[in-house]
């Protein structure tokens, strides 16, 4: 783990920057390890007013009518701030917290798994009523 240390001279905007330097260059080692130099490397995204460079990496390839097509992935790295922003600052941001984001995340797929599980619940039940409905007209017919 990293250990920086903020100064007048070694600002919080130079700590993200290396920060985000390294885990970008991190991540592409790591890809490159796995997918091969050539499937990996920092692309240009977005659209013509508004670009941004992230990392790609071709992960794989698609066979689409016969014609093979690469599958790629992009991964946009971001530093998050680990301060509140100060009183002067033009946009007011507050500290990112790791701890409470992963909790947050957690409680996202636990809220995500029980509304799923309410509506696989509640399609059976529109089943099986639509299904006594059309019994219900058939003996009805007869």
């Amino acid at each position: 783990m990293m250990k920086f240390v903020e100064t007048k001279d070694y600002s919080c905007t130079k700590i993200k920057a290396e920060a985000k330097n390294w885990t970008t260059e991190t991540i592409i080692a790591a890809l490159a390890e796995i997918l091969g130099i050539g499937n990996v490397g920092m692309v240009r995204t977005g659209t013509s007013t508004s670009q941004k460079n992230e990392i790609g990496a071709v992960i794989g390839t698609v066979d689409v009518n016969g014609e093979e097509k690469e599958v790629v992935v992009t991964i946009n790295v971001a530093t998050k701030p680990y301060s509140d922003s100060p009183a002067t600052a033009k946009r007011a941001y507050s500290a990112f917290g790791f701890v409470e984001s992963r909790q947050a995340y957690e409680d996202y797929l636990s809220g995500k798994e029980a509304r799923t599980a309410e509506k696989a619940e509640a399609k059976a039940k529109k089943i099986e009523k639509d299904a006594a409905a059309r019994k219900a007209k058939a003996d009805s017919a007869e």
